[in-house]
C-alpha cells in the first residue's frame, strides 16, 4: 500500500468515525424531539384540566370579588399558556435547525467517503 492509499484509508476511517458520531447525535436529537412532543401533550392535557377547574370555580363563585379574582386567574392562565407555547415553538424551531444541520453533515460525510472510495478503487 503506497503512502497516498494509506492517507486515504486514514481519511476514510476518520470520516466513518465522524459519521457514527453524527448518527449518534441525530438519534439523541430525535429522542429529545420525541420527549418534547410528550411534554407538549402533557401540557395540553394539563391546560384542559385547568380549564375544567376554572369552569367549575366560575359556577361556584358568587360574589363580585370572587368573579373578579376568577377573571384575573383566567388572564394569568392565558398569559402563562402563551409563554409556554412560545417556548415550545422556539424549542421546536431549534430542534429542526439542529436536525437539518446534522443531516446535512451526514450527507457531506457520506459524499466524502464515496469520493475517497472511488480514489481507492482504480
Amino acid at each position: 500500500m503506497d503512502e497516498n492509499s494509506y492517507q486515504l484509508e486514514q481519511q476514510l476511517q476518520t470520516l466513518q468515525k465522524q459519521q457514527r458520531e453524527a448518527e449518534t447525535t441525530l438519534e439523541a436529537l430525535k429522542r429529545e424531539q420525541n420527549d418534547q412532543a410528550w411534554l407538549e401533550e402533557d401540557f395540553s392535557r394539563i391546560c384542559h384540566e385547568e380549564q375544567e377547574a376554572m369552569a367549575y370555580l366560575r359556577d361556584v363563585w358568587q360574589s363580585a370579588k370572587a368573579t373578579s379574582f376568577g377573571h384575573y386567574l383566567e388572564d394569568v392562565h392565558e398569559q402563562e399558556k402563551a409563554n409556554w407555547r412560545k417556548q415550545f415553538q422556539a424549542k421546536e424551531a431549534e430542534m429542526q435547525t439542529k436536525l437539518a444541520s446534522c443531516q446535512k453533515t451526514m450527507h457531506q460525510l457520506e459524499n466524502q467517503q464515496r469520493s475517497i472510495r472511488k480514489e481507492l478503487i482504480p
